[in-house]
């Protein structure tokens, strides 16, 4: 068996910064499975193993092709059931309120930070694409996006919130790490491996979070090349 891994790339194909791309790579890390990545730019869509859907991660697994992650859990949720995601009810409804907790809350903060940060560090025959396809969705120039008012404010209240069980808590899934922990740590991966910047105040509860999340498998999100 063969398990590949198509993983969104910077200039740096060692630099792997989709959010969707790591809740992927968490959720083989999590079933114990040996996987291979294979990094592909922005405008690689040729070389996408389902051209006609065109977006990472799609994984490949002898001859399936397996698109987008929550397709991709679900899978190897099926396939390996040895090691559950989530193993009740409760805690799927959990992940379900921290994926729309994110979509709500986090991520509108965090790409109006993030868009112009990606196109400064995306090879040079990406810019052009990202640019426009970006734009398009946002209907301004990225330096407009990121000019935003409030964007810090607005992660700022985010965290205080995703800090309340983390408090309390080592991880989002109690006393062991579950779905919904790779779910929130997979777009402050994007953030890690884009930049080194400091964007905006974490609460030490999830600052302490994040450091377990790193750490685990070896530390392979510790690991990871980062673009500055």
């Amino acid at each position: 068996m063969t398990l590949k891994l198509y993983d969104l790339a910077l200039a740096d194909p060692d630099v792997r910064i989709s959010p969707p791309c790591w809740l992927a790579k968490f959720a083989l890390l999590h079933k114990g499975l040996d996987f291979e990545t294979v990094p592909l730019r922005f405008t690689d869509k040729e070389h996408y193993p389902d051209k006609d859907h065109g977006k990472l991660p799609i994984l490949t697994d002898s001859d399936e092709i397996i698109c987008d992650s929550a397709n991709i859990i679900a899978h190897l949720d099926r396939k390996f059931s040895d090691k559950p995601f989530a193993t009740t009810a409760a805690e799927r409804a959990a992940a379900d309120f921290y994926q729309a907790w994110l979509s709500a809350n986090l991520y509108p903060g965090l790409v109006g930070m993030m868009f112009v940060r990606v196109h400064a560090t995306a090879h040079e025959d990406d810019k052009a694409y990202f640019r426009k396809t970006r734009e398009e969705r946002i209907g301004k120039t990225l330096e407009e996006f990121a000019a935003t008012p409030g964007l810090k404010v607005q992660i700022e209240a985010a965290l205080q919130t995703l800090s309340a069980p983390l408090v309390r808590h080592k991880f989002l899934g109690g006393i062991e790490p579950n779905i919904s922990d790779y779910t929130v740590m997979s777009p402050f991966m994007w953030q890690r491996c884009v930049t080194s910047e400091t964007l905006y105040e974490t609460p030490q509860a999830v600052a302490a979070w994040q450091e377990r999340m790193l750490d685990l498998f070896d530390g392979y999100g510790r690991k990871a090349k980062r673009a500055a």
